[in-house]
């Protein structure tokens, strides 16, 4: 029997654990100037009918998963087991949560990513969460109907990529959507019911324009009040067009005070009920514990960074480590 499935390269690190289904091959937009994936490949859709076999694929070998561990007795660490079989899914002995792949999975017809997540959770009952990446320009795009289709399909949460809400900087990376664009996607998607994960970059401002990238960003983050803030620290990746600007000097990598001065801006500026979570990612190690709601916990995250910038200056690191420079 051919137990084969495509797995997507990519996922966000809050779905280190869910079911991957791949349901198109790289990037919609792939022109960001920071970004190095996918490079070199055109957006591709894949047939609804080879994704749901993906599907039954892998309901054959959680089964399997399940059966040799009980028959092994270790039914009660079937997580266990899965995992060291390569299978990270298995969360508490069942499937509770799946990402749809590559990048912008939601640019689909609608009513054909509306069925291969129907089909997930028809294949996988104890589903509880259903997510996938979309850029802000699709969800402008896209119709009420047509999000409120997917949202009741069972597509529950979207992760957006704005990186900033200042314009000058979302033009200068080659985003391809303006801050009110990013607004109206944010807050579409929010009026469709989904949960929304807005991920932004501290250090996309250089140390030039740190500034106005963060006050910029709480304004957008302020319109649209998204479930969740996330930070990617920026990495300066060989091969990008930003590593190019870098080389040439028109570009300056921001400090790890620098940083820390920025999400600080940040943190000061926004008016949300938003989660804000920072250390879920590996970029962002010289900042652990700045973790919490601005709205309930601001003196305490505020004064985490001042401890972190005291701890920096003492330290003497002056940059964050970034992939190759």
């Amino acid at each position: 029997m051919n137990l084969y499935y495509e797995q997507p390269p990519y996922r966000p690190p809050t779905e280190a654990h869910s079911l991957l289904v791949r349901a198109t091959r790289n990037c919609s937009w792939n022109r960001c100037e920071f970004c190095s994936m996918y490079k070199g490949a055109k957006l591709e859709l894949r047939p609804v009918d080879d994704v749901k076999n993906d599907i039954r694929t892998m309901k054959i070998v959680t089964d399997e998963i399940k059966e040799r561990a009980w028959r092994n007795g270790h039914g009660d660490r079937v997580d266990m087991v899965a995992r060291a079989n390569g299978l990270y899914w298995l969360n508490d002995g069942e499937v509770r949560h799946a990402f749809i792949a590559d990048s912008n999975s939601i640019i689909m017809k609608s009513e054909e990513l509306a069925e291969i997540v129907s089909f997930l959770y028809q294949t996988f009952p104890t589903l509880e969460r259903v997510t996938s990446y979309a850029r802000a320009k699709t969800l402008v795009k896209k119709s009420m109907e047509d999000l409120k289709m997917l949202r009741e399909a069972g597509l529950n949460r979207l992760h957006v990529g704005l990186e900033t809400g200042d314009g000058e900087l979302l033009s200068i990376i080659q985003k391809g959507a303006t801050p009110d664009e990013m607004i109206l996607g944010g807050q579409k998607a929010l009026q469709a019911g989904f949960e929304l994960s807005e991920y932004i970059m501290p250090g996309l401002g250089g140390q030039e324009k740190w500034e106005q990238h963060a006050r910029g960003t709480a304004r957008v983050l302020n319109a649209i009040n998204p479930h969740f803030i996330r930070l990617r620290t920026l990495f300066v990746i060989p091969g990008t067009p930003l590593a190019e600007r870098y080389e040439r000097e028109e570009f300056s990598r921001q400090t790890v005070e620098g940083l820390l001065r920025e999400v600080r801006l940040l943190i000061e500026e926004l008016e949300v009920s938003s989660d804000f979570v920072v250390s879920d990612h590996i970029a962002n190690r010289y900042m652990w514990g700045i973790d919490g709601k601005p709205s309930l916990d601001r003196e305490r995250m505020l004064k985490a960074v001042d401890s972190l910038i005291s701890d920096t200056r003492e330290s003497g690191e002056k940059y964050p480590v970034y992939s190759g420079l």
